[in-house]
């Protein structure tokens, strides 16, 4: 169920110091913000108590929000070294709360820190609210096999309004199908073909990787860049 937005006062799970676990920008330092909620259940989700609302124990304003963030990045600011401070707003679903991002973006962090936004790429109304302000949007092509829910067009739509700053994630499990894979390959070489494209085993066992491979070649076929990424935090054992 999607969380009720209050326009000054969101649930937030935690905010803290580490490494980008996943994608193309996998082991920079950032800030992560982790947002309870979330509009889709995926049955792959490695953050089930970042789903509800009743499991967040921080509320905050705007403001209230980046004093914190700035506090917890000046704790580690030496860290970060040569990186320009990044925050990364995960989930659950931070894009239910894009009225709420989107103030406290343009007040308080652009131009001080990058914004990257982690983001399962169904809700274009949203997205399209902050996208001029984020420096990276990190999105997810979900499958019907792991979600329950055919989010095709609303890919394309999200993906069109953020195709400059985006890069897409798949996460390939047991029941991932070729022809949904086909299709999500399909979607973006439509809109362009040098968007880069991250596929990301959810596991390792044997047919999990022969699906990865196999998937590879058919999205390297098509794409310009094409990479095979593990969720690095989990090798780390940070979750």
């Amino acid at each position: 169920m999607t969380p009720q937005l209050n326009k000054n006062i969101v649930p937030v799970s935690e905010v803290f110091f580490s490494y980008q676990g996943e994608g193309i920008y996998a082991g920079i330092p950032q800030i992560f913000v982790r947002f309870a909620g979330c509009n889709l259940r995926c049955n792959y989700c490695d953050t089930p108590k970042s789903l509800m609302v009743s499991s967040a124990v921080k509320y905050f304003t705007p403001q209230a929000l980046s004093e914190y963030v700035f506090d917890v990045y000046t704790k580690n600011k030496k860290m970060f070294f040569g990186f320009k401070p990044s925050v990364s707003f995960t989930g659950g679903e931070p894009l239910v709360y894009a009225d709420f991002l989107k103030e406290l973006i343009t007040k308080y962090l652009r131009n001080k820190i990058s914004v990257y936004m982690e983001t399962n790429g169904s809700l274009s109304k949203e997205i399209k609210k902050v996208c001029k302000y984020c420096d990276v949007v990190a999105m997810d092509i979900k499958f019907q096999s792991a979600c329950r829910k055919d989010l095709f067009k609303q890919h394309k739509e999200f993906l069109k309004i953020c195709k400059n700053k985006a890069f897409i994630k798949t996460v390939i499990t047991k029941d991932t199908t070729k022809q949904e894979f086909i299709k999500a390959v399909n979607l973006v070489s439509e809109i362009s073909k040098k968007i880069k494209f991250v596929i990301q085993p959810a596991g390792f066992d044997r047919i999990i990787n022969k699906k990865v491979f196999e998937f590879y070649s058919t999205a390297a076929n098509k794409l310009d860049d094409v990479r095979i990424l593990p969720q690095l935090h989990k090798l780390w054992k940070i979750i």
